[in-house]
């Protein structure tokens, strides 16, 4: 007989919703929905949750069951953060996640996504901000709507061989997204080692994987580090 979920941790991010069971304390059944939260939650209804979104706020969930992931939430971290109210859940949980996994290192988090954020998370488990920044389609995308004559390369940029400077205008654009994305990561790096020794780089995000071969660091590839935060912060309210 198949052991039940103990709970469903669901990642709502801009493009898709992401659930993971936790079967004795192990990540399984991980599911991609194309659907809105409330079905998600429907499929579920038997289960508790905890729900990272960077969409939905303020919803009003039935609190026995549902841990809806705020700044306002019990956390294992601290949040040295003026504005909390704005700093999205998915941030929260990743930095936990981190923050469990190698809590005697300064870790530097990279989500590739929709947009790219950089966040720092010290070893004393403080959370000190971070970076926001356009993703790689997103980029790609801007430079095509905000111009009449540059074309849109999302679709076609794996294609393009290109060195920083280059020689054909989908090679610039290409060059423009791609090259600049790793030396705008490996900038942030270099300022932040003056201060922070032995800083541990966490990569993760959609587009991850096209960049870890390229970034100057040693570096963890956290496809599920939102998870893992998910469910220590859940673990750290009993």
């Amino acid at each position: 007989m198949k052991d039940k979920p103990e709970v469903i941790l669901v990642d709502v991010g801009n493009s898709a919703i992401k659930t993971t069971e936790v079967v004795n304390q192990t990540f399984q059944q991980m599911r991609t929905w194309k659907e809105d939260l409330s079905v998600v939650l429907e499929a579920y209804r038997d289960y508790p949750l905890v729900i990272s979104s960077v969409r939905e706020k303020g919803l009003e969930l039935d609190s026995d069951r549902v841990l809806f992931l705020t700044h306002e939430t019990n956390l294992p971290i601290q949040l040295e953060y003026e504005t909390p109210e704005t700093l999205g859940a998915d941030r929260i949980a990743a930095a936990a996640g981190a923050h469990y996994l190698f809590p005697s290192e300064h870790n530097l988090i990279v989500d590739l996504g929709t947009c790219m954020t950089i966040d720092l998370i010290t070893k004393e488990g403080v959370f000190k901000g971070g970076v926001i920044s356009p993703g790689l389609k997103m980029r790609m995308k801007a430079m095509a709507e905000y111009t009449d004559q540059l074309p849109d390369i999302s679709a076609e940029w794996e294609s393009i061989s290109s060195e920083v400077i280059g020689k054909t205008t989908i090679q610039c654009l290409y060059s423009g997204s791609f090259c600049c994305i790793l030396h705008e990561i490996n900038c942030v790096l270099k300022t932040l080692e003056k201060d922070f020794t032995s800083l541990n780089m966490i990569i993760t995000g959609g587009d991850a994987h096209y960049f870890e071969s390229s970034l100057k660091a040693h570096i963890f590839a956290g496809s599920k580090i939102v998870q893992e935060g998910l469910y220590r912060i859940w673990k750290h309210q009993s």
